[in-house]
């Protein structure tokens, strides 16, 4: 279990979807050009689905999950059928990710292309996952761009791990067809591990890092986790 978990130490930061060169305004006020060649993105990846969002007409508080969209579902679980369209989509992310890295960002962004069905059926999905971690679940997340507030997550929900992890998703009458996970600053990474061995011995789930091409997908009896 122990090597399971150091193999799982993901390091995700929240990060804008485009950074490194923009425009500036000289002190004369004169427009500077640039190579468009030269931006660089600080994600290799986004999904290519985003969440129904309804508009937020009030600031967030402070207990909401707010985060940037290009975040959304980076790290997130999928049902034990769809393992081998997750390892196709790995294969064929690796080489565009080995192409296009530039040190620590990278020239274009890999937009996965996501077959998606549900993570766990049912109506009654959310309140399963209550069940299975022991815990109500918070507000649905708020999602941002780099210069707006994209909405709130139509029907969606939150679920606190604790040291800084978190689940989120959104329901449907037939189940949950999203549940990521977010890792916060400092964040404490058995959380992760743990809540995957949770979901995967009574939901079969698997758990899936795009950025870090890597995939949780079992665990054996005697508690080592497959990679």
């Amino acid at each position: 279990m122990e090597k399971g978990i150091q193999v799982m130490m993901i390091v995700i930061a929240a990060v804008f979807a485009l950074v490194g060169a923009s425009s500036v305004m000289a002190s004369d006020q004169k427009a500077q050009t640039m190579d468009p060649n030269s931006i660089l993105f600080s994600v290799p990846t986004m999904s290519n689905d985003l969440a129904p969002v309804d508009p937020v007409l009030e600031k967030p508080r402070q207990s909401d999950l707010a985060f940037h969209e290009d975040e959304w579902s980076q790290v997130e679980f999928f049902a034990n059928g769809q393992l081998a369209m997750v390892q196709r989509t790995l294969k064929e992310y690796k080489p565009f990710e080995a192409a296009n890295h530039a040190e620590y960002r990278w020239r274009n962004t890999y937009v996965g292309k996501i077959d998606r069905a549900m993570v766990i059926f049912g109506g009654g999905a959310v309140a399963r996952l209550e069940a299975i971690f022991g815990s109500k679940a918070g507000p649905a997340p708020v999602l941002f761009s780099t210069t707006s507030t994209t909405g709130r997550v139509k029907d969606g929900f939150s679920l606190p791990l604790g040291g800084n992890v978190t689940l989120y998703g959104y329901a449907t009458p037939a189940g949950i067809p999203v549940l990521g996970a977010l890792i916060g600053d400092n964040p404490d990474h058995h959380k992760l591990v743990e809540g995957f061995v949770k979901l995967n011995t009574t939901e079969g789930l698997v758990l899936v890092d795009w950025r870090q091409q890597m995939v949780l997908e079992s665990v054996g009896s005697n508690g080592k986790i497959g990679v």
